[in-house]
């Protein structure tokens, strides 16, 4: 299965400002001890559950996401597992 995003300019502009933004936090991360970065993400932790909904082509999709605290693979491996089978296809 191929998902195809078609965004308008603003969407795009939108995408790549929040783009900057990650690849900025990520170097200041990468440059803070481990108990630094540890402190930084539970002061920047969300305190409610993430969910959102958007409509696209006339139908409203809900996202609601989920953490399994007893999870053997990590968000990344995860993500690039995800990733992974889907560009394979």
């Amino acid at each position: 299965m191929n998902i195809v995003l078609e965004l308008t300019e603003r969407e795009q502009e939108i995408f790549d400002e929040v783009m900057e933004q990650v690849d900025r936090t990520a170097v200041f991360l990468a440059n803070l001890s481990h108990a630094e970065r540890l402190n930084w993400l539970k002061e920047h932790q969300y305190s409610h559950p993430i969910s959102f909904e958007r409509e696209i082509g006339g139908t409203v999709y809900t996202v609601n996401v989920h953490f399994n605290e007893s999870a053997a693979e990590t968000v990344e491996g995860k993500v690039n597992r995800i990733l992974a089978s889907n560009i394979a296809r």
